[in-house]
């Protein structure tokens, strides 16, 4: 399998750079943990994020609904997460993820978003020559 590529997610630091080998839009992949009650601020500036629960559970909450000390009533605001959930974050949004009691594991994929000239001359030409788009 020349140019294959097989790497552990679960040791500790493993990340993965796709752009090596891949063409399409995926600039990052790997395993996250937080531990129990921490938090880690995801931000979609320039790229975009897809997050998937692999294990434990948490909290993902606007970063202004985050509990602050002198605003007690946003405590545990937010929307539940569990194995299994997944999370996309499309350019211009930002999440705060919240570990629960037995903290949070979790897929984290990075995406490159297309610049607008990209994006025109995918609208030009959808299907390679001949192509069927059915």
């Amino acid at each position: 399998m020349p140019g294959t590529v097989i790497t552990d997610l679960r040791r500790r630091g493993a990340a993965v750079d796709p752009g090596r080998l891949l063409a399409g839009p995926l600039r990052a992949v790997g395993l996250q943990w937080l531990d129990p009650g921490r938090s880690a601020e995801v931000t979609a500036e320039g790229l975009e994020h897809a997050l998937y629960v692999t294990a434990g559970s948490g909290l993902a909450a606007l970063p202004e609904d985050v509990q602050h000390p002198d605003h007690p009533e946003r405590a545990d605001t937010g929307l539940p997460l569990i194995e299994g959930t997944a999370v996309v974050l499309p350019l211009g949004a930002r999440t705060v993820l919240t570990a629960g009691t037995a903290g949070l594991e979790y897929f984290h994929a990075v995406l490159a978003v297309p610049t607008a000239a990209e994006s025109s001359a995918e609208e030009t030409e959808p299907f390679p020559e001949g192509g069927d788009p059915r």
